[in-house]
């Protein structure tokens, strides 16, 4: 089967929307949507070009890929707490913070002690336990994870038919490349890699190098977006050099926004919106390496 036609693709996140997410969640992610859009843009990561093109398009299920491609099946985590508290702030009126940057002092519920590497609501256990009516029909030959729990958790019970107890099906990694933007929000922060790994024995921790305490945490300053930007790139780079042709990422919303719109080139701007909690786009990738000093030129300009 091929991609649904637009009208029906709309018709299923419309009706995905009204179940599992609610109008103020939605309006969070148009929110931030149009703030990171803004960041990005002041600090000209738009307009980076990189040694390598990498262009997207929806995927076609059984399509035939050619050299230089592969699937990529994005998944942005379950409604964690950090979420359901930043709804209710804003229920509150309580909204005048900066998600990019972490401005906000009190009003930024992000900050709060108590949402260090939150798990999943209810909410979001069910958002990831709905993708199941999808992810069967996929045939992924690695799950990457972001190490934060929410998006581990998201993956385990999305992909549960690859998990068997302690081991699975096929490899379960965990990649510090696609952690969220990092910096200031507690709720970013990932816990010591010892506890992380107590809870998720099936992940593998060791492929990727993971380390024991976050490598990206500062109290200070927030994670630069061109930074971010340069990290979601080593990782798709990554993914190119390993044999897989389908892979499936549990990841976050500000790395899959800045993915998608600095990193990746796209003619569909469907593709590159904000991702709700607990949605998967599956993406043909075409990697293409650019002619290398016209590439520098072109970041340096």
């Amino acid at each position: 089967r091929g991609p649904l036609p637009p009208p029906a693709r709309s018709a299923a996140r419309g009706a995905m929307q009204k179940e599992l997410h609610s109008a103020q969640a939605i309006e969070s992610v148009r929110i931030e949507s149009e703030e990171f859009r803004k960041q990005l843009k002041a600090c000209g990561a738009l307009e980076v070009k990189r040694p390598v093109k990498i262009a997207i398009s929806a995927a076609a299920r059984g399509g035939q890929l050619r050299e230089g491609e592969l699937v990529l099946h994005l998944v942005r985590h379950g409604q964690g707490f950090h979420n359901l508290l930043n709804d209710l702030y804003r229920e509150m009126g309580r909204n005048s913070f900066n998600p990019a940057t972490g401005e906000g002092g009190s009003n930024n519920p992000y900050v709060r002690p108590e949402v260090l590497d939150p798990p999943l609501t209810e909410i979001g256990r069910n958002q990831a336990r709905a993708l199941r009516s999808i992810t069967p029909t996929l045939s992924p030959e690695m799950i990457v994870v972001s190490p934060l729990a929410r998006a581990t958790q998201t993956a385990l019970i999305a992909f549960a038919h690859l998990v068997d107890g302690t081991t699975t099906k096929v490899p379960f990694i965990a990649h510090e490349g696609c952690h969220e933007i990092a910096g200031v929000h507690t709720c970013d922060r990932r816990r010591e890699l010892t506890e992380v790994r107590a809870d998720f024995p099936m992940v593998d921790y060791d492929t990727a190098g993971v380390e024991e305490s976050d490598p990206f945490w500062s109290e200070t300053q927030r994670e630069p977006l061109p930074q971010l930007a340069d990290r979601g790139y080593e990782f798709l780079l990554w993914l190119r050099s390993r044999p897989e042709r389908e892979v499936a990422v549990a990841s976050h919303f500000a790395w899959l926004f800045t993915l998608l719109n600095a990193v990746v080139e796209s003619d569909d701007p469907a593709l590159q919106a904000g991702f709700l909690t607990g949605e998967l786009r599956s993406l043909k990738l075409r990697f293409e390496d650019r002619d290398e000093p016209a590439a520098k030129k072109s970041k340096t300009a």
